[in-house]
């Protein structure tokens, strides 16, 4: 074995595995965007009751004011495992009135 190939053979190794680490990654917490934007656009027009909220994107992290105000999080980061980078930071605020959805409002806490 010629003695030139074993260091070529290691250089790219260790190249390798330096760009597979550097990948960037998506990572995503909380509700899905889609049920998110759903349930925005169609609230004044569907009356949707507690029990749809929780059908289409789940139970809320926070009830507050005698479960009449429910309140969500929704976090997109991109990165590697250790510098990930905040795309977007959301807390979302649903309003009850009498068991229908009468209020949504997002805070950007970017």
């Amino acid at each position: 074995m010629n003695i030139l190939k074993i260091p070529f053979i290691f250089i790219v190794l260790l190249s390798s595995i330096l760009l597979f680490s550097c990948s960037k990654d998506v990572y995503f917490s909380g509700i899905s965007q889609n049920s998110f934007d759903e349930i925005k656009e169609n609230y004044q027009k569907i009356n949707y009751s507690k029990d749809d909220v929780i059908k289409i994107i789940g139970p809320p992290l926070i009830k507050e004011n005698s479960d009449n105000l429910w309140i969500y999080r929704t976090v997109k980061k991109r990165g590697i495992a250790a510098f990930k980078q905040t795309v977007y930071n959301r807390t979302l605020k649903l309003k009850f009135e009498d068991n229908i959805l009468r209020s949504v409002e997002e805070i950007n806490l970017d």
